[in-house]
């Protein structure tokens, strides 16, 4: 191209975050083969899952605020799981894999259960 930018040079340059999982998330990912339907979809499951947790790391994605500070968290869509994580200057660090009906995510429990008491 004469006389302008080229698109490439346009872009933001990201540079890919180092990935980890704590011992917790490596935990909760093993137990999806015990308790998915069949091996071929807890399969499917982790693999998308670990995809998901590489792209976080390679592209710096920022999702929703998460319950924990300082956390993040990655609704995945195909399967009912929500990536639970750590976004630091050059690492990701996948803390948890949770199902998405986990008693983490139920935000109103205490309040429920103060409500029931009154």
């Amino acid at each position: 191209m004469s006389g302008g930018t080229s698109r490439s040079a346009e872009l933001r340059v990201v540079k890919k975050k180092r990935l980890d999982y704590a011992a917790r998330a490596r935990r909760d990912i093993e137990a999806y083969y015990l308790e998915e339907a069949s091996e071929t979809v807890a399969d499917r499951a982790v693999e998308a899952i670990l995809t998901q947790a590489e792209k976080i790391a390679a592209l710096d994605l920022k999702f929703r605020p998460g319950i924990r500070a300082g956390t993040r968290e990655c609704v995945m869509t195909r399967f009912p799981y929500t990536l639970v994580y750590l976004s630091r200057s050059r690492e990701v660090r996948i803390v948890r894999v949770l199902h998405q009906r986990s008693e983490y995510f139920n935000r109103l429990a205490p309040l429920k259960r103060a409500e029931l008491k009154a």
